[in-house]
């Protein structure tokens, strides 16, 4: 069976998704056992929590966007599966 350019887009977004969900599990980790809440002054791998909280942001709002054009891929399958 030939790889088609539809499956290359669909693979490329799911190692992105899976990617982003990783990260989000890292620095959601990181947050919540290395810096909880009300750890002020105290750093890892150079980072405060802050920090931390605005990359695990910017991660999140990537994984949306990324799971977005998921749903436009799959958009057919999603209707054709609600109708049956």
């Amino acid at each position: 069976m030939p790889i088609t350019r539809k499956h290359n887009q669909n693979l490329i977004i799911d190692i992105i998704s899976f990617l982003n969900l990783v990260l989000l599990i890292i620095t959601g980790s990181v947050m919540y056992f290395i810096l909880p809440h009300g750890s002020r002054d105290k750093e890892w791998l150079g980072l405060t929590r802050h920090e931390w909280g605005d990359i695990h942001f910017w991660v999140a709002i990537l994984f949306v966007v990324v799971i977005g054009v998921h749903l436009v891929l799959h958009w057919k399958w999603i209707k054709y599966s609600v109708k049956h």
